[in-house]
């Protein structure tokens, strides 16, 4: 049996491909191997076919044409065609479904199939970032109501809660001579002991997120090999500016010169994360020139007085408890006491904290990790727009708000670039986020293991993944 042992950070709540339960960083890796868009982003970014061949673009973006894999099926063993994948989408806009992907394609005249093999969108405004919604968290499903059924080179087989979940190879698969792997199976280790320890006993082959502290070791004892590269995945302090403190801008801005981040990403990543101060951090094509947010404990302190807190106050706090965040939130913790705030901090697991907890519960802040974003228009549309799916912050700005949709319909590149520059210079002002550090992917994997590579967005391209101990 040539089987795969990967260790990821936390479980899924749902495999229900496109559902809301389904949207989440957990979720989106397995959903991916299991039930591939029309298009992929390679780990260089790039796009590549998945379940499209090829695809045209016409009309100044605003009608997108793709031509299906020849002889592809899905698990069921039905065929993939473009009935079926204008199904999945056309599905997105049924409000019972829920799901939060109805946003990201509004405004879509029509999804239809024109031959067999060969499905349109059609908008009638350009829509230049759709490539990159596709090769996102959507997914191409036959079904999913007890498990995912995709056409993608492995299927889900079991999936018990709490333990264990495992794919297998599908023999259908349309690339000839893949996956190379017969079984993947997928643990989770939430916490940094908890990984270190399987690596120790040589239990597992692939991990998602190694502690960075200890890379150097293990790889000097010869226990595992890592890799690591350039993420727009970062930790950022989120408060509710529906409610007080957080509703004064004074506030947030009080808690953003308390904090020496500096220090954190010392403390916990070395060289491989760093501080920023923009939605998208130094390296990233989309970020901005934006003033730094300096420690000032003076300037903290006598904007807390103004806001009318010189007596101190407690906020309730959530935090995940996958590793290193709840040891972050603490060291946040330490610093705002020391202009008079009190953190009161509740951690949950994941699940449920995404999205039962961070969309669902009442709280003033919230430590809040946020995979990476393909492209501005998802990250601006769903986290900062005042109706944005991924904004439970409560926060709403028109200026923003009319940026990121003229942004959305913008062919103009520089133009567009210019856009998102002004809406996080908006973002630099408002803080509705104080962003903390920003983090490269990296992974690690066994010696014996070749042809695995991070991806920029947390994915995992197992296909072409063999080792060279298998028997």
């Amino acid at each position: 049996m040539k089987r795969l042992r990967l260790s990821s950070n936390h479980e899924m709540l749902s495999l229900d491909a496109n559902s809301r339960l389904a949207d989440s960083s957990s979720a989106t890796p397995v959903l991916k191997i299991a039930c591939p868009s029309l298009v992929r982003l390679d780990d260089r970014m790039q796009f590549r076919p998945a379940l499209a061949a090829s695809w045209t673009i016409k009309d100044d973006q605003r009608v997108f044409t793709f031509r299906l894999q020849e002889g592809a099926t899905f698990h069921s063993g039905r065929p993939v065609t473009a009935d079926a994948v204008a199904r999945n989408f056309n599905r997105l806009f049924d409000s019972r479904v829920g799901s939060l992907l109805a946003a990201d394609y509004a405004g879509v005249e029509s999804i239809r199939a024109t031959a067999g093999d060969t499905i349109e969108f059609r908008y009638p405004e350009p829509f230049p970032a759709l490539l990159y919604h596709l090769a996102g968290r959507t997914h191409v499903a036959d079904d999913s109501q007890t498990q995912p059924v995709g056409a993608g080179p492995f299927r889900v087989t079991d999936w018990v809660r709490g333990s264990h979940l495992t794919m297998t190879r599908f023999d259908g698969y349309w690339e000839p001579n893949l996956p190379l792997a017969d079984e993947i199976v997928v643990t989770w280790a939430p916490d940094s002991a908890e990984r270190l320890d399987l690596i120790e006993r040589g239990e597992v082959d692939i991990v998602e997120s190694v502690p960075a502290k200890a890379v150097e070791d293990l790889r000097g004892r010869g226990l595992l090999e890592s890799a690591s590269t350039a993420s727009t995945r970062k930790l950022s302090l989120a408060f509710n500016c529906g409610v007080p403190p957080f509703d004064d801008a004074r506030m947030r801005q009080a808690v953003a010169h308390a904090v020496d981040r500096e220090a954190i990403v010392d403390t916990f990543f070395g060289g491989f994360a760093h501080v920023f101060n923009a939605a998208y951090a130094a390296g990233s094509p989309w970020a901005p020139e934006v003033d730094p947010i300096p420690l000032d404990l003076a300037k903290a302190r006598g904007l807390v007085r103004e806001a009318g807190y010189a007596d101190g106050l407690t906020v309730r706090a959530v935090t995940t408890n996958v590793a290193p965040v709840p040891k972050v939130a603490e060291a946040v913790a330490s610093d705002l006491s020391r202009i008079g705030v009190t953190l009161d901090i509740r951690g949950y697991d994941d699940p449920p904290w995404w999205p039962l907890i961070y969309l669902d519960t009442d709280w003033q802040a919230a430590f809040q990790g946020m995979g990476p974003r393909a492209h501005p228009d998802i990250l601006f549309r769903r986290e900062f727009m005042t109706d944005g799916s991924f904004n439970p912050a409560h926060y709403s700005n028109p200026d923003l708000d009319r940026l990121v949709m003229r942004a959305r319909v913008t062919v103009d590149e520089m133009e567009q670039a210019r856009l998102y520059r002004e809406v996080q210079g908006i973002l630099r002002e408002d803080l509705p986020y104080l962003p903390l550090y920003a983090t490269d992917a990296l992974v690690g994997y066994r010696p014996a293991v070749d042809g695995f590579l991070p991806h920029p967005l947390g994915y995992w391209d197992v296909t072409g993944v063999s080792a060279s101990d298998w028997p």
